[in-house]
């Protein structure tokens, strides 16, 4: 830890003192709006079925389901296209272990970016419906609408990218401070900076580990380069660990190569884990949180 006017302008006089002002001031969470549901890519991926799903919508209330099911495979072979999505399933081709004719290991395949059927192919598609579930959902389940459900079933599946929208999120919460609090610029600042982009940009030569990893930002200020990675965990776990250790090293190999190293990291899962995080902040330069990015702390780097 490098002491800086900060720490001493809040009264922080020991490391001891600064690290548990930074744990105390850590957020809740990072949740803005937007990481609730990413509502464009859930529209998109149901309207462009939008034909598909309103052909098969008529399978709902039919007395007759299967033979209806085979008339649509057979003049409208496209439908299978949303087969999987209506399972919660992105592949365009899956093969299912047929627990029927065990001992024997024998799979089905089906390939669902093909609507081109065959004859004696058009069964086994509408054995996957029976098989998979969709014709007892529609019938049992008393479905009205496949693309009202196809809604559910693409929420369902965008909760799965919150973890990657956390990063992101975070991720554009410091580029916003960079600029609002810090007045940065393109002229000083650049994301997801690569050796050639810094490069070109400010005639200087940012250094790559062997993981050839780019930085979320790079600074130039006063001559400087300022590499600057930024995370938020919500939730405890072993990575937190793991991550300390790697940016111990990517501290050392910023400062072997002339260049600061700046860590944003933030969130509650940091408190499941405080003996790593409180060594690596002892042994790095920097570590800040979001508030005191706010708070105006950078200053202190570059002025």
């Amino acid at each position: 830890m490098k002491q800086i006017n900060f720490y001493n302008k809040h009264q922080l006089n020991t490391p001891n003192e600064v690290f548990n002002y930074l744990v105390e001031t850590i957020l809740l969470n990072n949740r803005t709006w937007e990481y609730f549901i990413n509502w464009d890519k859930v529209f998109n991926n149901v309207n462009q079925y939008k034909i598909e799903l309103n052909i098969l919508n008529s399978l709902c209330g039919s007395k007759n389901f299967d033979n209806e099911l085979r008339f649509i495979l057979q003049k409208y072979p496209e439908v299978i296209k949303v087969f999987p999505t209506l399972l919660g399933v992105r592949d365009k081709k899956i093969n299912v272990l047929d627990s029927s004719v065990l001992p024997d290991f024998k799979f089905r395949e089906f390939d669902f970016g093909n609507p081109n059927l065959f004859s004696n192919d058009l069964e086994n598609y509408v054995l996957f419906f029976e098989k998979s579930g969709l014709k007892k959902l529609i019938i049992d389940g008393g479905l009205t609408n496949i693309k009202d459900y196809t809604f559910g079933v693409e929420v369902g599946l965008d909760t799965n990218g919150r973890k990657n929208r956390g990063g992101t999120i975070m991720e554009d919460l410091v580029d916003d401070l960079l600029q609002k609090v810090y007045g940065l610029d393109e002229s000083t600042y650049t994301t997801q900076g690569s050796p050639t982009s810094v490069k070109e940009k400010w005639g200087v030569d940012l250094p790559v580990d062997k993981s050839s990893r780019r930085p979320d930002f790079v600074v130039h200020k006063n001559n400087k380069l300022y590499w600057i990675e930024t995370n938020f965990y919500s939730g405890g776990g072993s990575k937190l660990k793991s991550t300390c250790g790697e940016y111990k090293s990517l501290y050392e190999f910023c400062s072997n190569n002339g260049v600061e190293f700046i860590w944003i990291t933030d969130g509650e899962g940091w408190k499941t884990t405080l003996k790593p995080l409180e060594e690596t902040f002892l042994h790095n330069d920097y570590i800040f949180n979001l508030s005191m990015v706010k708070d105006g702390v950078l200053n202190d780097l570059w002025g």
